[in-house]
């Protein structure tokens, strides 16, 4: 592989991904890299000041080790050959988007050292950041706008930067509510489970395929365009749901189990 094309980004009009090529076809490009390390440097230097300082608390191993579980995973999703694979299959770009969205972002928040969790902190509302959130959700699955980010390297990192931080807030928000038991964010979190599954669904039974841009990739891996959108709306449907009803259940045990201080 080129040197050039290990620091390009994931663009559907690179080089498809074969099963031949799955395993060396990783992605350095620096608009992700970059931010990636800037914010692992950033949190071991905070957590490193909290050690040696007399006044605050070291950040918990729990809290630590989430936050390294999600930084790994959303590096996976951005740096990895699943990268590029997502601008060669909709199924593929479905599990990243799972990751980008669902599964790195709350383990990120629950890994935040202080403030952003506790219940006594101001949140940011939750009705608009439910809304951001599910509007980034159904945007980027908008034909123009999915066939704009996979062409477009400008926009591609706009819509990755916007759709990671607006996730990170979102569960930044949820995530306060459950350690304090607070029920008010289960209609936020069904809400989203309606309507990704309702996306889902579309993706799954639509006779047409929405992504014209990545047949040809459906293809080298022996998919109809059609059925590679099916796959992913599926994936849509079914892990990315169980995110949202697995923090649901853990803000309802949350609520019924006695009442605990929330560690910093």
């Amino acid at each position: 592989m080129e040197y050039a094309t290990l620091l390009s980004l994931c663009l559907a009009d690179g080089y498809a991904v074969t099963p031949g090529s799955l395993w060396s076809a990783w992605s350095f490009a620096p608009q992700a890299v970059l931010p990636l390390v800037g914010a692992l440097a950033l949190y071991i230097a905070h957590a490193a000041r909290r050690a040696a300082s007399p006044h605050d608390a070291p950040i918990p191993m729990w809290r630590a080790t989430c936050f390294i579980a999600g930084w790994v995973l959303l590096a996976a999703a951005l740096v990895s050959p699943l990268c590029r694979l997502a601008a060669t299959l909709v199924s593929a770009h479905m599990v990243q988007h799972v990751l980008i969205v669902a599964v790195a972002p709350p383990l990120l928040a629950l890994g935040a050292p202080g403030s952003a969790l506790r219940p006594g902190s101001r949140p940011p509302a939750l009705l608009a950041i439910t809304v951001l959130y599910g509007l980034g959700i159904w945007l980027w699955h908008f034909p123009p706008a999915y066939t704009l980010v996979l062409l477009d390297g400008t926009i591609h990192t706009l819509a990755y930067a916007a759709l990671i931080a607006v996730s990170i807030v979102f569960w930044t928000r949820i995530l306060r509510g459950g350690v304090a038991g607070d029920l008010r964010c289960l209609p936020a979190l069904f809400v989203t489970l309606v309507h990704t599954g309702l996306l889902g669904a579309l993706l799954t039974f639509s006779g047409r395929a929405w992504y014209p841009v990545l047949a040809g990739g459906a293809r080298a891996w022996g998919y109809t365009p059609l059925a590679d959108q099916q796959l992913a709306g599926l994936i849509m449907w079914a892990p990315m749901a169980a995110c949202y009803l697995g923090a649901a259940l853990c803000i309802v045990a949350a609520h019924l189990s006695p009442a605990a201080p929330v560690s910093r």
